[in-house]
């Protein structure tokens, strides 16, 4: 005895499979982009402009906030989403804020000025161009500064910021999927 089968529109369920893939990978991608998106608006939010505490970085300009970008790598097998500081000249520190390290001695010159300008608490800064301010420190005037270097303690204020949102993006982006 001979027990025979026919499959009848194997190219369509294919064509089917693929195209559930394809739906899948699209509603993947788009809502890795938006937790990129949302992970580097919450490091800002958070770790950089939000209440001051010993990882919060004070900012000044708003350079490092807007040096923070995010990318997703959109491969045919996976999403790899990232968020991350771009390195330039007006943000060369962003590295070293969030990573801690040491500056090495350096000058510091006078550049758009005919002097630098600080305020100093030291009174044995003889000889000095000095002015007392009313906050009881002294205006020094230099045209260059022999600076001894710094340590700078490590503010992981990008993988605090991912801990912190890790469950939700994954949750998030398991309903994407389930969404389908």
């Amino acid at each position: 005895m001979r027990v025979a089968f026919e499959i009848v529109g194997v190219p369509e369920v294919c064509k089917g499979i693929e195209n559930g893939i394809a739906r899948l990978q699209i509603a993947v991608y788009k809502q890795m982009r938006a937790e990129m998106l949302g992970l580097r608006n919450y490091t800002v939010q958070a770790h950089l402009s939000g209440p001051t505490g010993s990882d919060t970085v004070n900012q000044k300009s708003g350079a490092l906030a807007r040096s923070l970008h995010f990318n997703v790598d959109e491969q045919r097998t996976e999403a790899t989403g990232k968020v991350g500081f771009i390195q330039s000249k007006t943000v060369p520190y962003a590295r070293i804020l969030n990573l801690g390290g040491t500056t090495r001695a350096h000058v510091i010159k006078a550049v758009n000025a005919k002097a630098l300008a600080f305020y100093a608490s030291s009174p044995n800064l003889a000889g000095e161009s000095r002015m007392m301010t009313a906050l009881g420190g002294l205006l020094i005037f230099r045209r260059l500064v022999h600076h001894p270097g710094s340590h700078f303690p490590a503010r992981p204020m990008l993988y605090d910021a991912f801990m912190e949102k890790k469950a939700q993006i994954i949750s998030n982006l398991l309903q994407a999927m389930e969404n389908m």
